[in-house]
């Protein structure tokens, strides 16, 4: 019973640091992407401001932005599925797995995606293991690239210390937006 409370706590957390992170897989060097990445907690609510630099234009980071079936060559991402709501309203639900201290966790989350051409998209948990999720992403317009800027609030349901959290969650949303902008360079030749 108290390995499955571990498993059950562990899931929850885990789960919240996916919830934190939409994106696209590769790796790369943060200095060459500019990343930055600040996770403070208040209360028992984790706030999480990110952002990184991709050599796209701004209607070129857009696309990529909202193209959120690629999210499936993340490393533990299983399935995306992107079911259209309106013009510029999304539901995205999202199988994930992974591997947590020999564990295998398998999880599932919904969110719905507000999308503001050009500017960035809103996103709010539907569904998912964390108490609440919600959050943004920004475009600017930076010299001959755009900057990416997340802003995120999230509850995990979690046993864990805030400290065991927050240290995963810094390090863990780092290495994913390395990736992200990775991935985003990778589509420089892609036409708006």
């Amino acid at each position: 019973m108290a390995q499955n409370n571990r498993v059950h706590g562990m899931k929850q957390w885990w789960c919240a640091w996916w919830m934190a992170f939409a994106g696209l897989v590769g790796a790369a060097e943060t200095e060459d992407y500019k990343i930055k990445v600040d996770v403070t907690q208040q209360g028992a609510v984790f706030q999480t401001q990110a952002s990184f630099y991709v050599p796209l234009s701004v209607c070129q980071s857009y696309r990529y932005l909202t193209d959120y079936d690629a999210a499936t060559h993340i490393p533990g991402v299983v399935s995306s599925v992107t079911t259209r709501m309106e013009a510029r309203k999304a539901r995205v639900e999202r199988g994930l797995q992974e591997r947590i201290l020999f564990f295998p966790i398998k999880m599932r989350m919904v969110l719905e995606m507000t999308e503001l051409p050009n500017q960035g998209t809103d996103f709010v948990q539907l569904s998912g293991e964390t108490k609440f999720y919600k959050g943004s992403w920004r475009l600017e317009s930076e010299g001959t690239g755009t900057v990416f800027k997340y802003r995120a609030e999230s509850e995990p349901d979690s046993l864990l210390p805030k400290v065991v959290i927050e240290y995963f969650i810094k390090n863990r949303l780092s290495s994913s937006f390395e990736a992200m902008a990775k991935a985003g360079a990778e589509r420089i030749k892609q036409l708006c």
